[in-house]
């Protein structure tokens, strides 16, 4: 199991010998606010989009645009992601602000809930009771990384939390609920006389769709390959680096959130420069004796799937 002291442990172990360096670390602590309001941007245009394709072109384009939507959902998740650690301004206020404006209440999400439950994950990561975020072994013996990827899809707390949020959880506040009740309320009157019906009831019936398919399905395949497989015990053992490209790597872990470990190692790193966060990490001997780097998804050598399945095993 891990503890408190074993995450804070590895971290200090990097720390140190970064120090020894020069502390090159530090520069990648610099924020540029306005890439992620531009990425912020970016991802509202093509959820946007996606459903005026299918209200002004075709409705046979809405398979498409659920995949495109619950990718965007998933990269807008990761950007909350940074708010939550102050990784888009260093400024609270600010910070706070474009978070409950534009992405919290958009993904069903309770800003505060998110960083206490977050900061938990980081902290007591792998501890059973401790960790939001721990996954669990339904399996025994013998079987495929297909089987224990469905053991979690289809399980119903989490396709409830993936469909809703924070928005049914008993451990939110009621005032934080209203919130996002209050921010859908008036998102979708403004939409409605701005875009129109049609516009306004498509958007509502792709994004819910996306949040209740394709999103659950992507989001439970990344938390796998953030933790699942690996040996509670610290920062180390228990995370890994999703090193891929591709296709794959675009639908699974936009705005760069494969770099897990990393981020774990190095939490006040923004999510565009966790690549270059990454390549100098590989350079220190704690990482290349301890981290656990993945390069492929499904095939070539050592797929995060086949580390699912050969260490996902309970006796």
């Amino acid at each position: 199991m891990t503890t408190t002291s074993n995450v804070l442990s590895d971290m200090a172990a990097l720390r140190s010998e970064l120090r020894q360096q020069g502390d090159p670390h530090c520069e990648l602590f610099r924020l540029s606010p306005w890439r992620a309001v531009l990425d912020i941007a970016f991802d509202w245009l093509i959820v946007l989009s996606a459903v005026a394709l299918v209200v002004w072109w075709s409705e046979l384009f809405a398979p498409v645009a659920i995949v495109l939507i619950a990718n965007r959902q998933r990269a807008l998740g990761n950007i909350l992601h940074d708010a939550g650690h102050r990784n888009l301004w260093r400024d609270r206020r600010r910070n706070d602000l474009v978070a409950r404006i534009f992405i919290a209440p958009l993904l069903f999400a309770s800003l505060t809930r998110y960083r206490e439950t977050h900061f938990k994950h980081h902290m007591e990561l792998g501890t059973d009771g401790g960790d939001p975020d721990l996954l669990f072994f339904a399996r025994s013996g013998r079987t495929t990384w297909f089987s224990y990827y469905l053991d979690q899809v289809l399980t119903l707390s989490a396709w409830l939390s993936s469909m809703g949020g924070h928005l049914f959880s008993r451990q939110v506040r009621t005032a934080s609920q209203l919130y996002i009740v209050g921010w859908w309320l008036g998102a979708v009157t403004l939409m409605w006389f701005v875009a129109g019906p049609d516009f306004t009831i498509t958007f509502l019936v792709l994004w819910l769709l996306a949040r209740a398919t394709a999103f659950h399905l992507i989001t439970t395949f990344r938390e796998m390959c953030d933790h699942f497989g690996l040996q509670p015990g610290g920062v180390f053992t228990f995370t890994r680096d999703m090193a891929c490209h591709g296709v794959w790597r675009w639908l699974i872990h936009p705005r760069n959130n494969g770099y897990h470990l990393t981020h774990h190692l190095l939490p006040a790193v923004p999510y565009y420069r966790l690549p270059e966060a990454h390549q100098l990490l590989k350079g220190q001997e704690v990482f290349r004796d301890r981290g656990k780097v993945c390069c492929a998804y499904f095939t070539d050598a050592d797929p995060v799937t086949g580390a699912w399945q050969t260490q996902g095993r309970v006796p």
